[in-house]
């Protein structure tokens, strides 16, 4: 599926930092326009969902939806004025709530929010907080606390197994491929540059030090599916695999809590390797979490009481309009 959504990108300032945004319209049709928010994962950038964010758009194009992403503190282009690496899940979930407020329309205006992996956990604290008004769905992509919090033993030694540096983004891209780091070529085109920065002549290093945000790793995953079953609003886990559901939230899935989606042709980064797909069920999750719309009909006038002739009264029965 092509895109022909409009891809802009500009740099919001909130409290002093400095937040690149990219946002994605079709500048057409009438509606409700919906605000969908997408929140990349650690080491990402908001550009992971370089193609995905267009295909939403155009998917929600009738409803004029505004599909908007940004580079996280410590991530891409955006520049904060504390230090870069302080990720505690606090701090991500303000600054996804000041960014919010900076790029929508106004409090009434209803907003979807999409997190892959560490920002599924952005964005299930910050509705699970309360901190952005007028949320009717909430996503989470390809994380679950179960296998989240197990697989952290081991993320230390997948970091240093990586290599340091590369001589070229295009060999980067190649490493990205063909270690199964993303497996849609063209996605990978556009979200592996920005995730290294330029040091010397053939010198590409990755931008984010991951190894140094040990310290809030747990505290990113840590009763996620607690807090996820909790929210007050439509629910969607999208899933490379079944197999990742931990116990809570089969319980909760066998109770109809939430809606889930595997994607079994996709890696962990399903919104780069099925973008359409993954475009498909943002829409739809959308469609069936939006607020209800009160259908105004023809006036009906009451009925009227009249006095006859003969003293009695008439009841008039009201004029429907065909």
């Amino acid at each position: 599926m092509a895109s022909n959504a409009t891809q802009t990108e500009q740099t919001i300032e909130a409290d002093g930092d400095q937040f690149r945004v990219y946002t994605w319209t079709t500048g057409s049709g009438v509606g409700k326009a919906p605000l969908v928010v997408l929140h990349h994962g650690a080491g990402s950038s908001a550009l992971t969902f370089g193609l995905a964010g267009g295909h939403v758009a155009c998917l929600l194009s009738d409803e004029s939806a505004v599909v908007v992403a940004f580079d996280a503190r410590g991530h891409g282009a955006t520049v904060t004025a504390n230090a870069d690496e302080s990720l505690a899940l606090d701090t991500l979930s303000n600054d996804l709530a000041r960014v919010v407020a900076k790029v929508r329309r106004d409090n009434d205006q209803e907003v979807v929010l999409v997190g892959h992996s560490m920002g599924g956990s952005v964005v299930v604290d910050a509705c699970s907080k309360s901190l952005i008004p007028n949320v009717v769905g909430v996503a989470v992509v390809d994380v679950v606390e179960g296998t989240a919090m197990e697989s952290l033993t081991h993320m230390q030694s997948i970091l240093k197994s990586r290599p340091s540096m590369f001589r070229s983004t295009d060999d980067a891209i190649k490493w990205s491929l063909r270690n199964h780091h993303v497996q849609n070529k063209e996605s990978a085109k556009i979200s592996i540059p920005p995730l290294f920065t330029q040091r010397d002549t053939n010198v590409f290093t990755w931008r984010t030090d991951l190894a140094a945000s040990e310290p809030h790793w747990q505290t990113w995953f840590q009763g996620l599916s607690a807090k996820f079953l909790g929210l007050k609003c439509g629910r969607l886990l999208l899933l490379a695999g079944a197999d990742r559901l931990d116990k809570e939230l089969m319980i909760g899935q066998m109770q109809g809590k939430f809606q889930v989606v595997v994607f079994p042709e996709s890696w962990h980064y399903v919104q780069e390797d099925v973008p359409d797909k993954f475009a498909a069920s943002v829409a739809d999750f959308w469609r069936r979490n939006q607020k209800l719309v009160v259908i105004k009909r023809f006036p009906i006038p009451l009925k009227t009481t009249t006095s006859t002739s003969s003293g009695s009264s008439a009841v008039t029965e009201p004029v429907i309009p065909p």
